[in-house]
């Protein structure tokens, strides 16, 4: 058996306190309006730019890896659309779904027409601030384009948001383990970011849009819900994933911790590949000296490390990595790979699955 197979899989953090860094960058060049040293606020704003108006073409044949004859099959919007900057303009899945290229774009405007592999987009001129989205201090200036913020306190990196960046008192209202549900939300929660520890029921949804509350955070949520996301004022943070899957016991017992407190919620830009990052919670804690920085974001799988399962039977169970197999076995759908041995959370036992089907849990 291996002791060592150097594969990463995706990393999920969540610390109580950490020191932590983030870069803060315009989609397009303009001008910094902060120094090193400085002290921000969330809504501080760090720079600024000029968008003109003009054509943007987008290459969604290359973005999607087909050619460009394939590629008007995976769009999503059509000539005459009005788009805003980082909406999906088509998608593909790949890996036997377990994974999705996307082809957004990068301004907002309107489609004027598609075809040929790519996608043209009229652009209005618009003028774009950034901010700093939590409080805390300028460690780095990056000229034309942002700054570098520096703050302590606790992170906790979530699975998915159904809006853009905004922040709160976070209050919770259930248990770890319980569904959301409406009769939870009562008049006090009017204005701060509930939390609730397992999936979110309908109910919970009307009764949080009625107080209009800042926003929800919750362990998972069934899928047919999406449509009824985009009526909604305030946007909705899974930690988990969709489905009926409880908070991770670490992270609800963070928000307990720190329970009245203001959470920032950001949403962290695309990557060059179309693939958004995960969105991040941030609680700012003073501390009268530097904690440690955050966990590291890559691991490679080894005996003793976390992790989470994401694939049924076993889909949001966590454990233990307690063994590698010597070589790629072949699975039941005729594809090889190499295959971790889990020792399951609980008296459950260990199972054997395959490395993509996990990952690893950094707090």
């Amino acid at each position: 058996m291996m002791e060592t197979l150097h594969f990463y899989p995706e990393a999920v953090k969540f610390t109580p306190l950490a020191t932590i860094r983030r870069e803060r960058q315009l989609p397009i060049p303009g001008k910094v309006l902060v120094q090193r040293g400085d002290a921000v606020e969330a809504t501080t704003v760090l720079a600024i730019a000029e968008q003109p108006a003009g054509v943007v073409i987008v290459d969604i044949a290359r973005a999607l890896k087909v050619s460009p004859e394939r590629a008007t099959a995976y769009l999503q919007r059509k000539p005459g659309a009005s788009v805003r900057a980082q909406e999906v303009l088509a998608r593909r899945r790949i890996w036997l779904g377990l994974r999705t290229l996307r082809a957004r774009s990068p301004v907002d405007g309107e489609i004027v027409v598609a075809g040929g592999g790519k996608v043209l987009i009229r652009a209005g001129a618009r003028s774009l601030e950034l901010r700093a989205g939590f409080p805390g201090r300028v460690v780095e200036v990056l000229p034309a384009y942002g700054a570098v913020i520096e703050t302590t306190g606790a992170l906790i990196q979530a699975f998915w948001s159904s809006g853009a960046d905004f922040s709160g008192m976070i209050r919770i209202v259930t248990s770890g383990a319980e569904p959301l549900r409406a009769r939870a939300i009562d008049p006090v929660a009017q204005g701060t970011i509930v939390v609730g520890g397992a999936w979110i029921e309908p109910s919970a949804l009307e009764q949080a849009e009625r107080l209009q509350v800042r926003g929800i955070i919750a362990g998972s949520m069934e899928a047919s819900l999406l449509p009824m996301l985009r009526d909604l004022s305030f946007p909705v943070v899974l930690t988990e994933g969709f489905g009926r899957l409880p908070m991770h016991p670490g992270i609800f017992r963070i928000f307990s911790l720190y329970q009245g407190r203001e959470a920032f919620v950001l949403r962290p830009p695309a990557g060059p590949d179309g693939w958004p990052g995960r969105p991040e919670i941030l609680i700012p804690v003073p501390t009268e000296s530097p904690p440690p920085p955050e966990p590291a974001g890559e691991v490679h799988l080894h005996p003793g490390v976390r992790v989470r399962l994401l694939r049924e039977p076993y889909r949001g169970r966590t454990g233990t990595v307690s063994g590698l197999s010597p070589r790629p076995w072949t699975l039941d759908s005729g594809l090889r790979s190499w295959c971790a041995e889990i020792q399951l959370d609980g008296e459950e036992g260990r199972v054997w699955v395959p490395v993509y089907n996990v990952e690893v849990l950094r707090s």
